[in-house]
């Protein structure tokens, strides 16, 4: 097993790669656990531990976010979707599709500390520089619009760590 524990952000990130569990990506908050499996989402009332909204049928989700009123969850495909589920009706609200050309591999989504935007990171290989070129991407976190791109260094590319 290999865990690490981030509090980047509002809320508490737990990347854990035990595969017996199939917990690899875990966000606790002030109220809700919430698990992404790879193939599935659960989240959990943090004080009775009630599951109260678990969909499954996903291919590599495996990182993601709340906003920071807990109204929101952002959840981040390894590949060229996120999606996005209601915190308020526990239902899915939608997948976004990333710009074209463009994917995000081992990287985790955040809301902005205002809940505003979402910054998602995304790469793409470039044969012209022989490597991968690193982005955010920021989205509306009303409309869940593109906004707007920027490349970063490497260094800077918000990616959970590769396990041992």
């Amino acid at each position: 097993m290999n865990k690490k524990i981030s509090v980047q952000g509002k809320w508490k990130r737990v990347f854990d790669f035990d595969f017996r569990t199939r917990a690899f990506f875990t966000i606790v908050t002030d109220r809700y656990k919430i698990v992404l499996s790879g193939g599935s989402v659960k989240v959990s009332d943090i004080e009775t531990g009630k599951v109260l909204f678990a969909w499954s049928g996903f291919r590599y989700l495996y990182t993601g976010d709340v906003s920071p009123d807990e109204k929101v969850l952002a959840a981040l495909e390894n590949g060229k979707h996120f999606y996005i589920f209601s915190l308020e009706t526990f239902e899915p609200c939608g997948r976004v599709t990333l710009p074209r050309g463009y994917e995000s591999i081992d990287g985790y989504p955040s809301f902005s500390p205002c809940g505003k935007e979402l910054l998602v990171p995304v790469s793409r290989y470039s044969g012209e520089r022989e490597g991968y070129l690193y982005y955010i991407c920021r989205y509306d976190a009303r409309t869940y619009q593109f906004v707007a791109m920027e490349e970063i260094g490497r260094d800077d590319f918000p990616a959970w760590p590769v396990p041992l």
